[in-house]
């Protein structure tokens, strides 16, 4: 917005040497650089651009350091207290399955779709915003199956959880939910506007 502003200062400026009143010179600057409508358009399209490849960048980088760091705290804990798998562990696994493939290929669609001169020439925002969600929401799932699959382990066989250990995740795995839960919430506020 700075440099906008500053183009059209620049460009009314300009204006003044053709004309002595200002009223016209910053009239002149405004035509020239476009109707405010299509510049606040373009503008939030390069908002939701960036934002959106930010976002997804780092749901691509929080899914293997959650499970990285859950797969070492629960693997390098005491063993599981069950000889089968309950169906909530089940239903969890499936989950965090399931967000992880959301997840990854809603990044990558989205990446993929919002780079470059062609994509913004073509206004490709909606494929990043729809990627960008899928990201989202991919995490977020993972991140509540993770809780709900710990919760129903800790309170169920607090002894088979060391606890030191699983302190580290469980306050990463808050800290991504805190973050991309309100992330989604700015995000689809700026996706909306465009």
């Amino acid at each position: 917005m700075d440099e906008v502003l500053d183009g059209l200062r620049c460009a009314t400026e300009c204006h003044l040497d053709d004309t002595p009143d200002p009223e016209e010179a910053a009239r002149r600057a405004v035509r020239e650089w476009g109707e405010p409508g299509a510049l606040a358009r373009e503008f939030n399209d390069a908002t939701l651009r960036l934002s959106a490849g930010r976002l997804a960048s780092r749901a691509l980088c929080a899914l293997p350091l959650l499970a990285f760091t859950w797969a070492y705290a629960l693997l390098s804990g005491p063993a599981g207290p069950w000889g089968y798998r309950p169906p909530v562990v089940m239903a969890g696994l499936g989950v965090i399955a399931f967000g992880c493939v959301l997840s990854l290929a809603g990044a990558v669609s989205g990446l993929r779709g919002g780079r470059g001169l062609r994509a913004a020439a073509a206004r490709r925002g909606e494929t990043l915003a729809t990627g960008t969600f899928a990201a989202l929401a991919g995490v977020l799932c993972v991140v509540a199956a993770l809780v709900v699959m710990v919760l129903h382990r800790g309170l169920g066989h607090p002894e088979s959880l060391d606890w030191a250990l699983v302190s580290v995740p469980a306050t990463l795995t808050v800290a991504s939910a805190a973050y991309f839960g309100l992330s989604l919430g700015r995000f689809a506020a700026v996706a909306r506007r465009v």
